[in-house]
């Protein structure tokens, strides 16, 4: 186990958020968590909506913290929700994670929750089945040394004690 906490890892409808870990993951058909790629914006974006879900959080907010000190452009923000839902919702039926509150700010409603501590992987690249497997361990290895032989040495002596092929 390593220095990362319960409270660092946020699990929501098949993806875990890491920001400390690595980033995005979604879960796959085999049940293991891969990454997502997501820019580092979209990213920041994500974390400051799911550490405050089911908190509206206003399009100031939103700026100063994900665009400290900068001054942006006002398609930033959709541009970056937009490239959260395409991912986020893929294949979801009722809806985005992602709530728009006109005029006031986002708010992320999915649910979110913390995994228990025994299951946290030692890596984020990889799920909790795969992190708890026993390694695969080789057989010892061992040399073998065939005896050397010329094998031209050889044809040139069959060669030789035959007689050169006429033409």
């Amino acid at each position: 186990m390593d220095a990362r906490t319960v409270e660092d890892i946020f699990l929501f409808e098949g993806f875990r958020l890491g920001p400390a870990a690595g980033g995005l993951f979604q879960r796959d058909d085999a049940g293991i968590f891969v990454p997502v790629a997501l820019g580092s914006r979209a990213l920041d974006l994500l974390v400051l909506l799911v550490t405050r879900y089911g908190d509206l959080v206003s399009k100031d907010e939103i700026l100063s913290a994900v665009w400290p000190g900068l001054t942006v452009a006002d398609s930033n923000l959709p541009t970056q929700i937009w490239a959260l839902r395409r991912v986020l919702d893929r294949g979801r039926p009722n809806g985005s994670c992602i709530q728009t509150v006109a005029r006031r700010g986002y708010r992320f409603i999915a649910e979110v929750t913390h995994p228990p501590a025994e299951v946290l992987p030692a890596s984020p690249w990889v799920s909790s089945p795969v992190a708890n497997r026993q390694p695969i361990t080789a057989p010892p290895l061992s040399l073998v040394v065939l005896p050397f032989e010329n094998f031209c040495a050889v044809q040139i002596s069959i060669i030789l004690q035959i007689g050169s092929p006429t033409i």
